[in-house]
């Protein structure tokens, strides 16, 4: 069954073309704000240079947070829509967790970075074992300096890898710490080995943001 994959909860934008876990195309693209203009372009394009359209697709898969808001609302509200439209069946997978996965290969301990603003971070840390990424610090918006300590305590003088898909002069990098960004190492073979999680009620399937939203915020 051909799957598609979107991620838009970040500044890069993924689109994965899916066949029985293998991978038929893809595109990776750096962008900042324009994920709505170009989401539904991006599809109809990469579809038709695989001479195929939407109605070949049996299920949607989508990047459901953390990140940005406007972001994640276009990419799962896109994915809804398809999901509903084609009664094709809906699965989420973690943004953190998507942006691992391509660098399971590349060391016993990942930390996926996005940048939360005012030296936060939405973030965890992964522990590489038997090619799974077996999570060890909850995936949540942390201080940085936080984090740092946190998976300090947690690895010891292992090497860590960090992830992330922009350049930030908050993250530090030392021998123990390495950073690297996302778009040097992105592999969507290892991403769609992924367990990606049905989801089973789409009108009530939100994204999750791990912080209050500015209107929820607003409403105190």
């Amino acid at each position: 069954m051909k799957k598609l994959l979107i991620d838009t909860s970040t500044n890069s934008l993924v689109i994965i073309l899916i066949d029985n876990d293998f991978v038929i195309d893809y595109i990776f693209e750096m962008i900042e704000k324009d994920h709505s203009r170009i989401l539904m372009p991006k599809i109809a394009g990469l579809l038709q240079r695989n001479s195929l359209d939407i109605n070949d697709i049996g299920g949607i898969i989508v990047a459901n947070g953390p990140g940005s808001y406007t972001g994640l609302r276009i990419g799962v509200t896109v994915a809804k829509t398809l999901s509903y439209t084609l009664k094709l069946p809906l699965y989420k997978i973690s943004t953190l967790r998507l942006m691992s996965a391509s660098f399971i290969n590349q060391a016993k301990y990942l930390v996926p970075l996005i940048d939360a603003r005012r030296k936060n971070v939405f973030s965890c840390l992964f522990k590489v074992e038997n090619n799974k990424l077996v999570l060890i610090l909850d995936e949540k918006l942390y201080c940085y300096e936080v984090l740092l300590t946190l998976v300090k305590q947690h690895v010891k003088q292992e090497k860590v890898c960090f992830i992330t898909n922009k350049a930030n002069d908050l993250y530090i990098e030392n021998e123990q710490f390495q950073v690297n960004l996302l778009q040097d190492y992105f592999n969507p073979q290892l991403i769609s080995n992924l367990a990606f999680i049905p989801v089973t009620n789409i009108h009530s399937f939100v994204p999750d943001y791990k912080r209050q939203t500015e209107a929820e915020m607003n409403l105190k």
